[in-house]
């Protein structure tokens, strides 16, 4: 074990690592209050339109090279 890495010991169901737990939790809350889109990839530009990616959960933005700036909502490209 590494320092700054804490583990939980259980009789019933062996050995639970906290890091997992604490993932867990994080995606759990990621379902339940959505994505907030933090992390923004830099702009790319494909097949005539820019955008940017979440780089959490990969929804798109369009993207205005001209302004420089993000326009419209997110969405997810299929």
């Amino acid at each position: 074990m590494q320092a700054g890495e804490l583990t939980i010991a259980n009789s019933t169901i062996g050995h639970i690592d906290a890091s997992s737990v604490i993932g867990k939790i994080g995606n759990l809350m990621a379902r339940v209050f959505g994505c907030w889109h933090g992390e923004l990839s830099r702009p790319f530009s494909r097949e005539g339109r820019a955008y940017r990616t979440c780089l959490n959960c990969g929804a798109q933005r369009q993207f205005n090279v001209g302004k420089w700036e993000m326009q419209g909502g997110f969405f997810y490209n299929n």
